[in-house]
């Protein structure tokens, strides 16, 4: 797997292109039947649904316990990803696979779309409190500051409403933006799992690399905070951000 800030920078930078760009993507006909939000989104549902993005894209690695995630709130979700790897297959099959992605956006969907019942509130706040601290510790946002933080948000956002129709949007795109990066390494990732083993990988051998090494450290993680540079740069254009100097 990529390191977890790779992932989290990765997520900010397809959150907020998605963000910016997502409705000239897809057209107004395609945003208008899936009842997704127009984009560029406002400023203040832009700025939510790519923080969401970035935890979203540290979620799939709920299969390992030493991932970010998983450190996210002790023994709690070190158990609970230790769980998933078991069940899953182990690390970087099920959850790295398209069924995986497809699960955890219909998971989120689902806690969204029941959130009126008692269970639909509880798996939503659970769901939210993880890809907030996900985030925040992919970051190196983390301690017992960085899960309360996660928690009231959680629980702000399941009780009012804000933002939740961004939030099934943000989990596929930052699940999806996991899996895509975990290709450009030497082990790929089974998108068919559990119907084949067989990795997909993006680069051939030269140019794929080992998680934690030089290319990961010294040309992705730049070109990626090259490239959310820029994309702020645009949204500031496009009137998604505010910058007054």
């Amino acid at each position: 797997m990529c390191l977890g800030h790779t992932h989290a920078l990765s997520g900010l930078v397809t959150g907020l292109a998605a963000g910016l760009y997502g409705a000239h993507a897809l057209g107004p006909s395609a945003i208008h039947l899936a009842g997704l939000p127009a984009a560029p989104l406002p400023p203040a549902q832009l700025a939510l649904f790519t923080g969401l993005t970035a935890g979203a894209a540290v979620l799939p690695d709920i299969d390992h316990p030493n991932s970010s995630l998983a450190h996210s709130f002790g023994f709690l979700t070190k158990g609970f990803a230790w769980l998933v790897g078991r069940i899953s297959g182990g690390h970087r099959h099920l959850t790295h696979a398209v069924l995986g992605v497809a699960g955890f956006t219909g998971l989120a969907w689902l806690a969204v779309r029941y959130r009126q019942d008692v269970g639909g509130k509880i798996g939503l706040a659970v769901l939210l409190a993880l890809i907030i601290a996900s985030g925040l510790y992919a970051l190196r946002v983390d301690g017992h500051g960085a899960d309360l933080l996660a928690i009231l948000g959680a629980i702000e956002m399941t009780l009012t409403g804000t933002g939740l129709p961004l939030v099934a949007l943000a989990v596929l795109v930052g699940s999806a933006t996991h899996v895509v990066g975990d290709m450009l390494t030497d082990q790929g990732c089974p998108l068919l799992y559990p119907f084949s083993e067989y990795h997909f990988r993006l680069l051939p051998d030269p140019l794929a690399f080992t998680t934690g090494t030089r290319p990961e450290l010294w040309i992705l993680d730049p070109a990626l905070v090259g490239g959310l540079g820029y994309l702020i740069y645009r949204a500031a254009l496009l009137g998604g951000i505010k910058i007054k100097f």
